[in-house]
């Protein structure tokens, strides 16, 4: 509804004009244009040098000195970074890993001595590549080399070299001899041997890194995968959070980006983890007493009585004594019978179900043999140890016999030999390739494959080297023989051990897997409770004082978004029902009640961090985001440097008045704040919505900007977007001027007695604007002690001088021609020239245009009512306000 207000443009003002506001039109001076542009200039340069100073400080004081630069080609940790990070080489490592921890186990299960080289060649592949992978870490990740995972790295790849057949049977294997005496030397050699297999747990630290880095991958995936469907819809209804919102009420508090302290603290538990479980497993077979030397075993006291009896016999000569040695030679033999041993049960009648024989051990006895230095005298030996034929089959009688017998059942049974095997037994004591140095002569109960009845053999072992060192164990007379009579000759005794090798083995993988579940599971377990109560709170608060710094007027943002995870929580809260046990819990008293829960300090300070940002923000303003983030990017004091040099900016300004504000401060007193802020709210409010801010209040006026250029967030704005400004400036106080005149809060005050008696019955809340574009420095106006963030520059008392020039007009708006030069046609066609004057501060002539607007004939909007708002209903306004917001630019 338009009004007429003016005079018709292009006038000169009239001695009703105010000498101090507008004065007759002076001749430009010479070069005025150019000395004012030079200056613009001069300001632009000295305000962007100014900030790139500042920014260069901010980041040297967070970053510190730059590094030095490297010899290496900058392409080089580029390309190796992609490499170790690329799927195809993770997935490779990943096998070789897997392989490096169960090859060696799964060689000694499934494959023989032949097929060892098959098991070292991928050994070799998996010490190439996970060198590869350590050169190319050390080049392509920061803070790797040297680093406690590049150790390990090194260490478990230095100790596949162990599993090298050829170079385990050398460093580890202890001499047959050696190990058949009991030597100190062979017990080392066998605590050296059982800890080279438990060294193996080193390589368990590859697996819990990638172990780690999916399980953060995963974590981040889902983190951005949330996010962005994290999208508030606006509603009546209380319902105002979905299911993902509720599901990300639970990822809020572990930001993406792991922070420094969060990495160092992961680290150094994953690092206490690993070498408390390395350090037990290193040391704990040193402290375990070998289960050996617990009692002596039926094969070395076997041996020592075969040794006996043999001595017996060739000294007496006589046929007891060798008698005795042959029964004593044999009953050694089918005690430990190796193939009663692979049977699927012992041979006992039906009715022993418990019967005991050689199945019930994991070694047996293959190859019975001397060994010696001198080959004459070991032939001698040979000969006189051999048995004869009706030895043999006299004990296959007897142990038939007992078979059948019922009362003899129950006693140990030695089970029956091949009768391929038997004749071996009676036949010549062969040669076997033995050490250098020594000779050997014997039988072997396993020459050959074949399957005969329930008895098979798979694979044939004519000598003892045909099985690993792992796989077979030499027993030799150890009681009464003298060191230079064993080293002439002894008997051997040589065991296969391949059945508990297989168990050991696959006990090993089993230990392997648990260990890499529990070192996975722990290391990252142990951290849960640390993340949750202090690393990702604080995580949290790093990011909201990234924000803050990057952007400081995003303080009030970040309140709502933490407002709103509140709200989710409080909502999962009300829907999850509770438990019957909890329920008999909170009965007894043995469980909190629900608002009894402690809150946690790190929870109080983040909270307390999201206010103080959002009062730096309200205090501070638009025009204080400079000096905010000036000193928090500032991280190498604690200083704090207030007095920043300010900054050039185009902006339109805006200034209000209240019209009779000394007569309503006269009249209301102590509740003239509460009129003030009510008339803030509502310039506030509308200035925000049309993208402006709010800078300075000052008891009746208030000014307000529009920034078209000048910083980062705005720099090169295009004539759309600065005609899309202008035109919401002119909108936002058409605006104010409506809601001032149609709120039922200040129509409240028309009919104040006081106010009535001193400007009349008709009296009303009223506003009077200004608008005028130009150039001012934006920064802090004050000392050490007290600072203000504003805008100063003569555009702004221009503006203040338009708005004042209401009141000689007769107007509530007045728009400088420089805003009406730059906004839109349509809109500058609502606009009215009323005149042409040179304001106080501007030594060029313009002219003041007018919005006719009828005020008088606004009606007053009905009132709401009583209402209690709450935190959840200002949560709300705020977030439809911030939609509509953000529709103007799109209108």
């Amino acid at each position: 509804q338009l009004l007429s207000l003016g005079r018709p443009g292009n006038m000169q003002t009239t001695g009703k004009a105010d000498s101090n506001i507008v004065s007759p039109l002076p001749v430009e001076p010479h070069g005025g244009k150019e000395a004012n542009a030079g200056h613009q200039l001069s300001l632009n340069n000295n305000a962007g040098d100014q900030k790139q100073k500042r920014r260069t400080s901010g980041e040297g004081g967070a970053k510190g000195k730059p590094k030095n630069k490297s010899w290496l080609h900058p392409n080089i940790p580029k390309v190796a970074r992609v490499i170790v990070e690329h799927k195809i080489f993770t997935v490779l490592t990943t096998l070789l890993t897997v392989y490096a921890l169960l090859g060696d186990d799964i060689r000694l299960i499934f494959l023989t001595l032949e097929e060892d080289d098959i098991c070292n060649a991928m050994t070799l592949i998996c010490i190439v590549v996970f060198a590869l992978e350590v050169l190319l870490s050390t080049f392509g990740k920061d803070d790797y080399a040297f680093s406690f995972f590049f150790t390990l790295d090194v260490l478990s790849t230095v100790t596949l070299v162990l599993d090298l057949t050829w170079i385990a049977n050398t460093v580890l294997s202890p001499s047959e001899d050696e190990e058949a005496a009991g030597s100190s030397m062979s017990d080392s050699a066998k605590i050296s041997a059982r800890s080279s297999r438990v060294v193996r747990v080193l390589r368990l630290v590859r697996i819990i890194k990638l172990y780690k880095a999916v399980y953060e991958a995963n974590q981040l995936r889902r983190m951005k995968e949330e996010q962005q469907k994290r999208e508030y819809q606006p509603g009546n209804d209380d319902e105002i959070f979905d299911e993902v919102e509720v599901r990300q009420a639970n990822l809020t508090k572990a930001p993406g980006k792991e922070s420094r302290v969060g990495k160092k603290l992961s680290e150094l538990t994953t690092r206490r983890v690993i070498g408390l479980v390395i350090v037990m497993m290193l040391v704990l077979p040193y402290l375990k007493v070998e289960e050996s030397l617990q009692f002596p075993s039926s094969a070395a006291y076997g041996a020592d009585l075969i040794n006996k009896a043999f001595i017996e016999y060739t000294s007496s000569n006589s046929t007891r004594a060798r008698t005795t040695y042959e029964r004593a030679l044999l009953q050694y033999i089918y005690y430990h019978n190796w193939y009663t041993g692979h049977m699927t049960k012992c041979p006992a009648p039906d009715d022993f179900e418990h019967a005991s024989c050689s199945r019930s051990f994991h070694s047996h006895v293959f190859w019975v043999g001397v060994v010696g230095k001198n080959e004459s005298d070991l032939v001698a030996k040979a000969a006189n140890a051999e048995v004869t034929q009706e030895a043999v089959e006299q004990f296959e009688s007897e142990i038939d016999e007992r078979k059948s017998s019922a009362d003899k059942a129950w006693l140990y049974l030695f089970g029956n030999l091949p009768q391929k095997v038997q004749s071996v037994l009676w036949s010549s004591w062969d040669p076997c390739p033995a050490p250098s140095g020594t000779q050997r002569r014997g039988f072997s109960l396993i020459p050959e494959e074949f399957a005969e009845g329930d008895y098979k053999v798979n694979y044939a072992v004519k000598c003892p080297e045909r099985l690993r060192p792992l796989e077979r164990k030499k027993y030799a007379p150890r009681l009464n023989v003298k060191k230079d009579v064993f080293e002439d000759w002894h008997f051997a005794f040589y065991f296969d051990l391949r059945p508990f090798v297989q168990d050991e083995a696959t006990n090993n993988i089993w230990t392997t897997v648990f260990v890499c579940f529990a070192l996975s599971v722990v290391s990252i377990g142990f951290t849960n409770d640390a993340n949750r109560l202090v690393l990702y709170p604080v995580e949290s608060m790093i990011a909201k004082v990234e924000t803050i710094r990057a952007n400081p007027l995003a303080a009030m943002k970040v309140a709502d978004e933490e407002f709103k995870v509140e709200e989710i929580n409080r909502v999962k809260a009300a829907k999850r029902e509770k438990t019957k046990l909890q329920v008999v819990k909170e009965m007894v008293g043995c469980a909190s009640q629900e608002g009894a829960t402690e809150i946690m300090e790190t929870v109080i300070l983040e909270k307390t961090i999201i206010k103080l940002g959002s009062l730096l923000a309200l205090g501070f303003g638009e025009a204080g985001a400079n000096i905010i983030e000036h000193n928090m990017h500032g991280v190498d004091s604690a200083c704090v440097d207030a007095m920043v040099e300010g900054t050039r900016v185009e902006c339109i300004i805006g200034a209000a008045r209240i019209r009779d504000f000394s007569t309503a401060t006269e009249v209301l007193q102590a509740k003239v704040m509460t009129f003030v802020n009510q008339i803030a709210e509502i310039v506030h409010g509308v200035v925000d919505e049309f993208h402006g801010a709010a800078n300075k209040n000052n008891g009746d006026t208030f000014l307000m900007v529009w920034r078209v250029s000048g910083g980062e967030s705005q720099a090169g704005q295009n004539e759309s977007k600065v005609a899309k400004l202008a035109d919401m400036s002119m909108l936002a106080f058409t605006r104010i001027l409506g809601a001032i005149h149609r709120t039922p809060v200040l129509a409240s005050y028309r009919g104040h007695p006081g106010l009535q008696q001193r400007l009349g019955k008709n009296c009303r809340v009223n506003l009077s604007s200004g608008l005028h574009y130009g150039w001012a420095i934006e920064g802090a106006v004050g000392s050490e002690f007290k600072i203000d963030a504003s805008y100063l520059s003569p555009n702004v008392s221009i503006a203040e001088s338009v708005e004042r020039a209401t009141q000689i007009y007769g107007v509530s708006l007045l728009v400088a021609e420089s805003v009406v030069a730059i906004c839109s046609p349509s809109v500058a066609a609502k606009c009215r020239r009323i005149d042409r004057v040179i304001i106080t501060g501007s030594i060029n002539p313009m002219d003041l245009y007018v919005i006719d607007l009828d005020h008088l004939s606004l009606t007053v909007e009905p009132p709401l009512g009583p209402q209690r708002w709450t935190n959840r209903d200002r949560f709300k306004v705020r977030q439809f306000l911030e939609m509509e917001k953000e529709a103007k630019k799109g209108e």
